[in-house]
């Protein structure tokens, strides 16, 4: 894709005429299956849990504007969070943003600990407080910022430096700024992530959530695609057309 400036990628990123029609809005592919080529191979896709290209558009999308490039769409933003942590092993310790959205806290305190993965909740605007939480099996810092709804904010690009020195993953929800406002990545977060429900949707007529990673060929990327095809939670075809067209 050219060099956009940021207004202009917004409109194309992942935007463009379908190949096989021409069509210069991005079409619903409903199909559920596709055909394969022979044993093994395929034109692209195979099943649309693991992949569609409707959604493709919007991940392509997603990733460009977050300055990444691995984006993963998911059927809701809790899915994105659960698929976040899904990967995780018995013994880890996350470190996590103390005012996160409620969905998160439920999902970690109520789901993910009874894995026996430790769950510790820090004030991260705290720059002292992260490092001292940070254990040797700690694995990942999710912060939330601004958190929804108390609106408390995180030094991303400062947590992200204490993280790396220590060898630990950070995540960040980005759904209250949105990428037009906060660039996670680019301030040093390996991963962001969204309820693509809210502001990137902007027009309440799907649900959804999305993660993205610094690269294609970083760990975080290839572990949500695996994700996608091995848990439930990929995006619905309609709901990432509705998510495309309003990012």
């Amino acid at each position: 894709m050219p060099d956009y400036k940021y207004s202009t990628l917004a409109v194309h990123a992942g935007q463009y005429p379908d190949p096989l029609t021409g069509a210069v809005n991005v079409p619903v592919y409903l199909s559920s299956t596709f055909e394969l080529t022979g044993i093994g191979t395929d034109k692209g896709w195979d099943y649309s849990r693991a992949g569609n290209p409707t959604r493709d558009r919007l991940e392509e999308a997603l990733a460009a504007l977050e300055g990444g490039t691995s984006g993963h769409a998911f059927a809701s933003g809790m899915a994105a969070i659960y698929a976040l942590v899904a990967t995780l092993h018995t013994g880890d310790h996350v470190i996590c943003s103390h005012n996160v959205y409620g969905g998160t806290q439920r999902l970690f305190n109520l789901v993910v600990r009874n894995y026996s993965i430790a769950i510790e909740y820090v004030d991260t605007g705290d720059l002292k407080a992260v490092e001292a939480a940070i254990k040797p099996n700690t694995k990942l810092i999710h912060i939330e910022t601004p958190t929804n709804p108390i609106m408390s904010l995180t030094d991303i690009a400062a947590v992200s430096e204490i993280a790396h020195a220590h060898g630990v993953e950070v995540s960040v929800d980005n759904t209250f700024m949105s990428p037009v406002l906060q660039s996670p990545l680019g301030l040093g977060a390996d991963i962001v992530m969204h309820s693509t429900t809210k502001f990137l949707n902007g027009h309440s007529d799907g649900l959804g959530g999305a993660q993205g990673a610094v690269s294609a060929g970083a760990e975080g990327g290839g572990r949500n695609s695996f994700a996608l095809r091995v848990l439930p939670g990929a995006a619905r075809h309609q709901d990432a057309a509705a998510a495309h067209e309003g990012a």
